[in-house]
């Protein structure tokens, strides 16, 4: 060798060759931190991306946000090493709407959407699934889809893979074969014993599937159908929350406590596999639920449960570690939504959105991650037209779904309830809360800040018209 100069240039070149970030970073040891400004394929190599997306899990439902029976160690690891959003919100109140709002950046409303009757309406959309395989990813979805069948098949859309998704909103059992009588409902689950959880058969494809891609760049999306009902655990795991409930604490549900430590083992396998494969430094994971937790669960110091206008219907956890950026137990409290998932995905990944997105409601929170950014200023949006299978829920009564829009600016909501008839279920009227000074929206100021409510009543409904929101009918409740 020449020089010094010419067998560092070499070094270079064969580190580049092995388009490995390990060995990078060990050419680097020896050779000097010169090393670090190898790029790959012209950049610096594009983290993978895993999107574990729990199902109706509650605001107040994992130990680190203040569960009093729920043992959760893997997500409240999770939660300390990452970045916390604790203004994080659902895209909707129910499942299906939530899902089409992270699969196209765009506002439910604006594609029709006001509840879970989907049908075809990523049909013209180029999904988040689409823009990450342009962007360079291999894409694989595992678990509950819910937003259109047929041609609308995450596999149709844009995965390269799709494992256990079956369209429906829920499994009929989560114990395998995972329906009634014997009739297998969720697919590609095959090989797995009779009585197998349903969540852990999930993660066993997961884990395989990042076993097998390790030295490639893939975005997961991970659909959790747990904490969903039918509530499922196994046995063992809820004899150990009967044995631990006393009288009075919140949470007082032993089997869905086991379901909810399903959950939880779940994301420590994902999270000790990136660890044991060493692609873990390289991996951005985000954690993240449809909506906010069902009567079934307590949600306090959010008000109400899924499918209703107030907090406990659409804060929910999120949780964001993307190692080298965010900072490990850091929180952000700027209100952010999930259709700010999409844009943020493809940001992350450095793509661009392509023309073909048309217009994209959400907004790239990598800047807030950065720190380049303190707000994001806008209004955040809500609207419901709930179908009759969402209308009266009966599992804590009279806990009833209902009609509703609502928004969220700066510390102030604003919610509209809709008139729906003739038998008084619901007068019309709006509602008006301080979130800053009552989070949990018990005192509204309506009638007492009358030029704020207008404000916020004109916004919201010039937002409607902005997005060709469907308009509402109260006569689909007669």
């Amino acid at each position: 060798m020449s020089s010094r100069r010419d067998f560092l240039k070499l070094a270079a070149a064969t580190a580049a060759s092995c388009f490995l970030p390990d060995s990078i970073s060990k050419a680097a040891t020896i050779f000097g931190s010169k090393m670090l400004k190898i790029n790959v394929a012209g950049g610096q190599p594009k983290p993978n991306i895993i999107f574990l997306h729990a199902d109706d899990l509650g605001y107040a439902d994992l130990g680190c946000m203040g569960s009093d029976l729920h043992q959760t160690p893997n997500i409240d690891g999770l939660k300390s090493d990452s970045l916390w959003f604790t203004n994080a919100y659902s895209t909707h109140s129910t499942c299906a709407p939530s899902r089409i709002g992270i699969m196209t950046g765009k506002y439910p409303a604006r594609l029709g959407v006001v509840n879970n009757g989907v049908n075809n309406q990523l049909t013209g959309q180029y999904t988040l699934a689409q823009a990450m395989k342009e962007a360079g990813y291999i894409t694989c979805h595992l678990g509950k889809w819910h937003i259109g069948n047929n041609s609308q098949r995450p596999e149709l859309r844009g995965f390269d893979v799709s494992i256990g998704s079956n369209q429906k909103g829920m499994p009929a059992s989560f114990f395998y074969p995972f329906g009634n009588s014997g009739g297998k409902k969720v697919p590609d689950l095959d090989q797995f014993p009779p009585g197998s959880h349903l969540t852990d058969c999930l993660t066993e494809k997961a884990v395989r599937y990042i076993r097998e891609h390790k030295g490639e760049t893939f975005f997961m999306n991970f659909c959790y159908y747990a904490v969903h009902t039918p509530i499922q655990a196994l046995s063992k795991k809820v004899a150990k929350y009967k044995a631990l409930i006393t009288p009075g604490l919140r949470h007082d549900d032993a089997p869905y406590a086991g379901l909810t430590e399903h959950l939880d083992d779940s994301v420590g396998r994902i999270l000790s596999t990136l660890d044991e494969v060493g692609i873990a430094d390289k991996t951005i994971v985000v954690f993240f639920s449809d909506n906010g937790g069902t009567p079934r669960t307590d949600n306090y110091p959010m008000r109400d449960s899924k499918g209703m206008p107030y907090e406990g219907g659409t804060r929910v956890p999120m949780f964001v570690r993307w190692k080298g950026v965010t900072t490990a137990g850091d929180s952000c409290d700027v209100p952010v939504i999930g259709i700010d998932i999409y844009p943020t995905f493809v940001s992350m990944a450095g793509g661009k959105i392509n023309p073909q997105c048309g217009v994209l409601d959400g907004v790239s929170l990598t800047g807030v991650m950065k720190k380049t950014e303190s707000k994001i200023d806008r209004s955040l949006h809500w609207l419901r037209y709930p179908v009759k299978t969402h209308y009266v829920h009966n599992t804590k009564p009279p806990w009833v779904s209902l009609p509703y829009g609502a928004m969220r600016k700066g510390n102030y909501k604003i919610i509209e309830k809709f008139y729906t008839g003739p038998d008084g279920k619901q007068a019309a009227g709006y509602e008006l809360y301080d979130l800053k000074k009552d989070l949990s929206e018990t005192t509204n100021l309506a009638n007492s800040m009358p030029a704020k409510r207008d404000e916020l009543i004109a916004e919201m409904k010039a937002w409607r018209k902005s997005v060709n929101a469907p308009v509402f009918d109260y006569h689909m409740y007669d």
